[in-house]
């Protein structure tokens, strides 16, 4: 038996033989097929080149129109390097003559390439190497076998263990048969993490190195509550964890009788919960919540894996289904967050590659600069709102200043009066909000406050920002703390300068499901959380079970403390009193 201790991303357990995602890159030894497979490695590899060659001539023309000429020239470069027929003659003939595998022939290939370019002493050719390179990058990607046909080969329940997982990955599993997985990668607040709560499917991440330690078939203990992976397990651990899976479902069972109770401390203090909602994880238990309503729906999605941005017609369809889901409760829409690990196909005017895209042209930014995206989204929102009764609120992403606030309010009222003027009224008045995560904004929300009708509090995002500390880095995710003092002041300050102006105030962050945080939580007056189905009845529960002036107490004496370790100890010494 053997166990890696990792980050619980989604609670429960997950029992099973494992099954390993194939990785990133190509191997780089020598792998050989049947003679018989020939015919088939060929075909395979003209439909890699064929389609390595269409994506340069997609992106020729896409750096022709937004970096000229002369940088369209490398793509027209590396074009040149693909058809060379050097290149395919000696693929086909390792292929063919020394049945290597289409990866293998390729890698051995580029090697000879780019060592022949070594030879030349001019800088200028001995520079052309990392040309070859990246074409064979390029080829070597079109090479690999599909996520999506290996997902699909799995025969039976199993836990599936990769280096890495993309939400696009993630939203698969559940049809193809896994009961859960473990990432080398990744944090708790990653989109693939909160993409696991959505489908209630146990989940461990940051765990460096079970893609090369776990063996297929090896038998796997995934424990998302404690982020423990046990490889192997001895048969008193497996039959522990098999009893822990039964106790699950009965509390699952249990919490369900709360659903029609309403969200109220024990001491009588109410909160509003909302729920993150995602309509491509929707299932019917998720249908049968009662919640106060949609606090998040992240529109991301509409736009990636296509080579053009979406319609307003397309937009308007998705909106009006999700809006019409939540009949005449708040329906909160957040505008486009795209940029950082989020960026579409399609080209975006003055966005070039970024060295740290976290930091750089994402949310509204890139919104603002691409006007058109922005007015699109914003008609495309309001004109739900004309068609359904539920309380529409619009969110700005990743805000910093009230320029940005302002520049927003001014497209929104323009969307508004073309709707006017098209004969268009909204059943009610559609808000406009902003999500505060970035440490600026939360330090000048006073002065943005007067232009925006709410605020939710983007917590996985404003940590990461305030502790410096990336939040799906495993090197440093041990550092990602939200009892930091720095957190439970801003969080305060946030809270505190909304109420002085009477607006609300709501977390839709991972810190709104975090049972240990909540009293902190409520004990600042936050008005409403927003949580995924998944911990949805979770967190009703611990509301329920709190004492809101016990809560009070405790968060006016977390901001005096100075430490971490302080604010934790506070919080577990009032666990176990409450216990």
């Amino acid at each position: 038996m053997f166990v890696l201790k990792g980050v619980g991303a989604s609670p429960g357990v997950a029992i099973g033989p494992a099954v390993i995602l194939p990785g990133d890159s190509f191997a780089v030894t020598r792998q050989y097929i049947d003679p018989t497979e020939v015919k088939a490695e060929l075909s395979k590899m003209k439909t890699a080149m064929d389609k390595t060659m269409r994506e340069l001539d997609s992106c020729e023309k896409k750096v022709l129109a937004t970096l000229g000429q002369e940088y369209a020239q490398l793509m027209s470069t590396h074009k040149l390097i693909l058809q060379d027929p050097s290149l395919y003659d000696s693929v086909r003939k390792k292929i063919k003559d020394e049945h290597l595998s289409a990866q293998a022939a390729v890698f051995l290939t580029l090697q000879e390439l780019a060592a022949s370019f070594e030879k030349i002493e001019d800088p200028f050719f001995k520079e052309r190497r990392n040309d070859v390179f990246d074409v064979g990058k390029r080829l070597a990607k079109n090479l690999e076998a599909d996520k999506g046909e290996f997902l699909a080969s799995i025969k039976k329940p199993s836990v599936l263990i990769a280096h890495t997982l993309y939400p696009s990955d993630t939203i698969n599993l559940q049809e193809n048969q896994v009961l859960g997985f473990c990432t080398d990668v990744g944090g708790k607040t990653s989109h693939t993490a909160i993409l696991a709560q959505s489908l209630k499917m146990p989940a461990v991440v940051g765990l460096s190195s079970a893609a090369k330690q776990v063996q297929k078939d090896d038998t796997v203990i995934v424990d998302g509550d404690n982020g423990l992976l046990i490889i192997n397990p001895d048969r008193y651990t497996l039959a522990n964890y098999k009893k822990i899976q039964k106790e699950n479902k009965k509390a699952e069972a249990l919490l369900k009788t709360i659903n029609h109770l309403p969200v109220i401390t024990q001491d009588g203090h109410p909160l509003k919960l909302f729920v993150n909602y995602d309509p491509r994880t929707d299932t019917k238990e998720n249908k049968k919540l009662i919640t106060d309503g949609l606090g998040l729906l992240r529109t991301e999605f509409l736009f990636m894996n296509t080579p053009t941005p979406p319609s307003e017609e397309d937009q308007h369809r998705m909106y009006l289904s999700v809006a019409k889901r939540f009949d005449m409760r708040p329906a909160t829409i957040r505008l486009a967050d795209l940029g950082g690990d989020k960026m579409p196909q399609f080209p975006l005017d003055e966005f070039d590659q970024e060295q740290n895209p976290f930091m750089g042209c994402r949310g509204v930014r890139l919104l603002l600069k691409n006007p058109e995206l922005l007015h699109t989204q914003l008609r495309a929102i309001l004109r739900t709102a004309c068609e359904v009764p539920a309380q529409i609120r619009i969110m700005i992403p990743m805000v910093s200043s009230v320029e940005e606030v302002r520049h927003v309010r001014s497209a929104f009222n323009q969307a508004l009066q073309e709707l006017e003027k098209e004969g268009k009224k909204p059943v009610n008045k559609v808000a406009l909000g902003a999500m505060i995560e970035v440490p600026a904004a939360a330090m000048a929300l006073d002065g943005m406050i007067g232009f925006l009708d709410f605020i939710s509090i983007g917590t996985n995002d404003l940590i990461q920002y305030l502790i410096a500390v990336d939040r799906v880095n495993q090197e440093v995710a041990h550092m990602y703390d939200p009892c930091h003092p720095a957190v439970i002041r801003t969080l305060n300050l946030i809270i505190q300068t909304a109420h002085k102006r009477g607006k609300k105030a709501s977390i839709c962050g991972e810190l709104a499901s975090d049972a240990k945080m909540l009293p902190l939580l409520l004990g600042l007056e936050i008005d409403a959380l927003s949580v995924t189905p998944r911990m949805f009845l979770r967190v009703k529960n611990n509301i329920r079970n709190l004492n809101f002036e016990i809560c009070s107490d405790m968060a006016q004496a977390a901001l005096l403390m100075g430490s971490s370790d302080e604010i934790r100890s506070l919080i577990e010494q009032n666990k176990d009193e409450d216990s």
